[in-house]
């Protein structure tokens, strides 16, 4: 019986780091690290015309696009876009804003985006704090 016991508490060891291991690396889990923010000067340090190019330059895992969002729904997820707390609509939105109006600029993962700005951002929020 102890052997027993042993072979099944190996195999939950065993199961438990296997699972660990197919874990996110946390690449993009960006919820509190220095990672969730670009402040103004490293946005000016990025030499770009908007924030979409100044994002690709220095947080480019943002802006990452999953599959489909469904199975129903084979659109691409992609981070959503919101203002001072109003969704302006996708990535493409960030084209038209320049820099020199943002003072900060914060990724929100998808679990803290849904409970910040509710469900539906698969893929995250990407938040802009104008000036």
């Amino acid at each position: 019986m102890k052997r027993r016991q042993g072979g099944l508490l190996a195999f939950a060891l065993v199961l438990t780091v296997s699972l660990g291991g197919c874990a996110s690396t946390g690449a993009t889990r960006t919820r509190s690290g220095s990672g969730a923010t670009l402040s103004k000067e490293q946005l000016a340090s990025a030499n770009s015309d908007n924030l979409y190019d100044a994002i690709v330059k220095l947080r480019p895992e943002w802006l990452s696009s999953r599959g489909p969002v469904s199975a129903t729904d084979m659109t691409l997820a992609t981070v959503d876009v919101y203002m001072n707390g109003s969704m302006l609509g996708k990535v493409d939105y960030l084209r038209e804003v320049r820099l020199g109006d943002v003072s900060e600029v914060r990724y929100w993962d998808a679990g803290s985006a849904s409970a910040r700005f509710g469900m539906g951002h698969p893929r995250g929020v990407i938040e802009i704090t104008r000036k």
